[in-house]
């Protein structure tokens, strides 16, 4: 089966507080652009204008340093909840016509477009499937959640994001091969490291 992509949204996530790094990631350069525009602009390479941005910490920071009119942005009042809080209210902003979405972070630099549409072919040919990226004996994000799955990632709390249910739904997992999503960008150690080897 080969589904089309044309109702599947992206959310990127892009409101978390960067304690650890102290300083907004979102803006980190690399490469000449901060960290949170590579992540809109290999996204819409796949998904268009089909692409939500969830703000929370340092949210009028980010609006005024990145021109995000490209993009629909939402501001998470709830930011300080964890994770979840942005998954939710990304996925409240779909339209109900969304027949999957990819969910995604803006601190995975080295996530490409090229990545982002194997993950969409892969739902394209299994359409009931979560379509996760694998990595390091381990699966995460970004990932493809079919529309079937909303109400249980609208049910999520705490700052785990989408692993648990990952992990709940482990069955209905199609693992795309992806070590580039090991690399997130937590602490300055973390940026030194993108910095100096890529």
């Amino acid at each position: 089966m080969n589904v089309a992509i044309d109702n599947v949204y992206a959310i990127i996530l892009a409101a978390g507080s960067s304690s650890r790094m102290g300083s907004p990631k979102q803006l980190l350069e690399w490469r000449n652009r901060p960290l949170l525009v590579h992540a809109i602009t290999n996204t819409r390479e796949i998904f268009r204008d089909r692409v939500i941005v969830v703000l929370g910490a340092h949210a009028e920071l980010i609006q005024t340093s990145i021109d995000l009119g490209a993009v629909t942005s939402i501001v998470n009042p709830d930011w300080q909840e964890g994770m979840a809080s942005s998954i939710r209210v990304g996925i409240k902003a779909l339209p109900a016509s969304a027949a999957a979405v990819l969910i995604m972070l803006c601190d995975q630099p080295l996530i490409n477009a090229e990545h982002i549409q194997k993950l969409l072919s892969g739902w394209q040919h299994a359409p009931t499937h979560i379509v996760v990226s694998e990595y390091h004996q381990s699966v995460g994000v970004p990932v493809v959640f079919p529309a079937e799955f909303f109400t249980d990632l609208l049910a999520l709390k705490g700052d785990r994001g989408a692993k648990p249910l990952i992990l709940e739904f482990k069955d209905s997992l199609l693992k795309i091969p992806l070590s580039e999503a090991e690399l997130d960008i937590d602490r300055p150690e973390d940026f030194e490291l993108l910095t100096n080897q890529f």
